[in-house]
């Protein structure tokens, strides 16, 4: 027999030193000032029988280590299962480095020290938790997206190719306009969280020394503004590997940039939160589910020869290495890579070379009644999170990009095979190789069957 609902949430610092090194380019930066705090942000939902806790953290990634620690954490301090604990990142390129990512290294110190502050914000939801009502809503929004992905006149698909450039033909897919929402409020109306999923990589801040949470901090900030310092806001990267906010082809035209930019595209998610939270149907009892699996992938093959290569480039001093018009390594397809980052990915190819040939990868679905959460571990190509949305019994489904480990840009076969281009490019920020997405969206299938709602 269900109970009332039970429903907390609260956050938890994870800014890091200044000095710490930032991820997000091809080189590292150093943070050097502070433009606004970084935070595990966690609702923790309990309908009397099972409790299920989400986390979203204001970093890059979050690798499979650091979310499988602070699980640990959160199972023995508050009782709540790993399959029922979702932890996802955001994709801020203003945090700290939290795993190799081409030429940064991952910050140990950090990455030992944060999953007792994420496990913190779950812990301190678990001790907020009072009678609440959930609900949800899903409108669409397709004027601040855009693929960033682009068919040339020399055949080759290059991603950000700069906008009006003579040589665009066409993107090489769509958009996804769709805003989920989930809202969460005390018996007596108190915001308790506002939860929003969205398919927009990041907008970008106006020093990238400084460390800031971008537009998803904005978002959080501004729900705050509109509805009390109670509600404790979450944004979720919906499947965005290869869309963001620039529109190349030069009809959309942004006269702001930076956190000016960021703050307006929040705005834009916020109002139509606003206005979606005053229809929604509010639930007292829910039914709460969750599962767990184990995606099994291939990972991009590293051949003799590319190891051969990779030491010609890396015994050249950088930017030197030339006389390549294709690759200069098997795994590039079409747009070689440029000159200027070629020893970037030789040693890429030495560092996926002493990986397993065979990886593995945590798949998640929580269900809350006839909504669904599909976590998926790294940053998921626009057509596969529509792909699965679309085969979803759930209304709405929320895809959450780099939940709970991260595997880089999941690639369709398409643009492993035919297309290539930047997120194709083999490195530990895009692991896996063909035949990847297949499988894991029959699995979200199998595990979505396995929760539906009763």
């Amino acid at each position: 027999m269900q109970t009332t609902l039970k429903a907390g949430s609260a956050t938890a610092n994870i800014t890091p030193p200044l000095g710490t090194r930032i991820p997000g380019g091809f080189r590292p930066r150093y943070a050097e000032n502070v433009d606004d705090e970084l935070f595990a942000k966690a609702v923790v939902i309990d309908n009397g029988a099972t409790r299920i806790a989400i986390v979203t953290c204001d970093l890059i990634a979050i690798p499979e280590q650091v979310a499988n620690a602070a699980k640990t954490r959160i199972a023995d301090r508050c009782g709540i299962p790993a399959a029922h604990v979702m932890v996802n990142a955001t994709h801020t390129h203003t945090a700290v480095a939290i795993a190799d990512l081409l030429g940064v290294d991952a910050d140990t110190d950090y990455t030992e020290w944060v999953p007792l502050k994420i496990a913190d914000a779950v812990e301190l939801a678990v001790w907020r938790l009072q009678p609440a009502r959930v609900g949800f809503a899903s409108v669409n929004e397709a004027r601040i997206t855009f693929n960033r992905r682009w068919h040339m006149k020399d055949g080759t698909v290059r991603f950000n190719p700069g906008v009006n450039n003579p040589d665009l033909v066409k993107p090489t897919g769509t958009i996804d306009p769709e805003v989920a929402m989930l809202f969460v409020e005390a018996e007596d109306g108190t915001p308790i969280s506002a939860v929003a999923n969205f398919s927009l990589h990041y907008i970008g801040t106006d020093n990238s020394n400084a460390l800031s949470a971008d537009y998803f901090g904005h978002f959080d900030r501004l729900m705050r503004h509109y509805l009390g310092d109670t509600c404790i806001s979450l944004l979720w990267n919906a499947a965005s590997g290869q869309i963001n906010n620039t529109d190349f082809s030069g009809q959309t035209k942004w006269t702001a940039s930076g956190h000016q930019q960021a703050v307006k595209m929040a705005n834009v998610l916020a109002g139509h939160f606003i206005t979606e939270m005053q229809f929604m149907e509010m639930h007292d009892t829910l039914d709460l589910s969750g599962e767990l699996a184990t995606l099994t992938f291939q990972r991009k093959q590293i051949t003799a020869e590319d190891l051969k290569v990779a030491e010609q480039v890396l015994s050249v001093p950088q930017g030197t290495y030339n006389g390549y018009e294709t690759g200069p390594f098997s795994w590039v397809v079409g747009q070689p890579i440029p000159q200027a980052l070629v020893d970037v990915y030789a040693r890429e190819c030495q560092r996926l070379a002493k990986l397993p040939a065979q990886m593995t990868a945590p798949i998640q679905v929580l269900r809350l009644g006839e909504a669904a959460i599909v976590a998926l571990p790294g940053e998921v190509f626009v057509e596969t999170g529509m792909n699965i949305k679309s085969k979803s019994d759930a209304s709405p489904t929320f895809l959450v990009s780099l939940a709970n480990g991260y595997i880089g840009y999941i690639c369709t076969d398409k643009a492993l095979t035919e297309e290539g281009g930047y997120e194709t490019w083999a490195a530990k920020s895009s692991l896996p190789a063909v035949g990847t997405v297949p499988a894991m969206e029959a699995l979200v299938a199998s595990l979505l069957d396995e929760c539906k709602a009763v």
